[in-house]
């Protein structure tokens, strides 16, 4: 599918659930660290539900938008119109974040298209279920080639681009509390998040002198995404996992955006190589 460029934000009907005028309205925004006005920021698994929540609030501050998704153009296309409608600059491509030929031409064309590129948030992520004993070599590699190498091939490319801009620039990883704090039945995914968690750390240590700024978001249960679709699936569980968090709610896809615009801005800018967790308490083992 072509890019799609159609200029800066400005005012128009809301299209996404939340309503986008809210968003570009709210007086509370976080300038962008970014030496340009209008920042091109990446956003892998962009049409979920976090991807698209990113997708519209940095939309809301007038960034371009580079967006990757393993949806088709066609499942896509009534995304991408709305945004034209409201004037947001737009590249959207499908493609499969483990491969690396696809991730480099995506980044040098929407560099090319869109005049730069200066935030990366890598959020594409699959979750396969099941006891360590019984989970087959096949699924732990899928788990461990997307949200692992996915997240490396992802953050390499975009990192790339940015040392030879020559402007510095933000990567932020979507990782989750299981990176740290086990759970049963999901041990893949938790290992996925383990290893994008050291990913992050290293590459904030070898991307500093460079002025690139790599930070985590780590959710704990989120009514959106992965966690959203399993508990509408068994939704007998949505109580008990209420239950385990001491903020007694499950997180919304908006904060897990706004905890990443929050990494990108000059309130952050000492911020380097750390973990953002956003588990509403979760981790501290209360309600277990």
């Amino acid at each position: 599918m072509p890019f799609a460029s159609a200029g800066r934000v400005r005012r128009g009907k809301a299209c996404f659930p939340g309503g986008l005028l809210a968003t570009l309205t709210d007086p509370g925004f976080f300038a962008m660290s970014s030496p340009r006005s209008n920042p091109v920021v990446l956003i892998t698994g962009a049409c979920g539900d976090i991807g698209r929540s990113l997708a519209r609030i940095f939309a809301g501050q007038g960034s371009s938008l580079a967006l990757v998704d393993l949806r088709s153009a066609d499942g896509a296309e009534a995304q991408l119109a709305e945004w034209r409608k409201l004037g947001v600059s737009v590249c959207f491509r499908r493609v499969d974040v483990r491969e690396p030929p696809a991730m480099n031409a995506f980044v040098a064309e929407a560099v090319r298209e869109l005049g730069g590129l200066d935030v990366c948030i890598v959020n594409a992520g699959i979750v396969e279920r099941g006891a360590l004993l019984e989970l087959t070599v096949e699924a732990w590699r899928r788990t461990l080639d997307v949200n692992l190498t996915g997240a490396f091939v992802t953050a390499q490319a975009a990192a790339r681009a940015m040392v030879a801009a020559g402007r510095g620039g933000h990567i932020v990883f979507i990782s989750s509390w299981v990176q740290d704090v086990p759970r049963e039945g999901i041990g893949a995914y938790s290992a996925s998040k383990g290893g994008m968690k050291m990913l992050a750390k290293t590459l904030a240590l070898e991307l500093a002198p460079k002025g690139i700024r790599v930070n985590l978001v780590a959710p704990g249960w989120v009514d959106a995404g992965l966690t959203g679709q399993h508990l509408q699936a068994h939704p007998e569980r949505r109580p008990q996992v209420e239950r385990q968090i001491p903020l007694g709610r499950l997180a919304t896809a908006d904060e897990v955006a706004r905890a990443v615009r929050l990494l990108c801005s000059p309130d952050a800018a000492y911020v380097n190589g750390a973990t953002l967790l956003l588990d509403g308490g979760s981790s501290l083992g209360l309600g277990r």
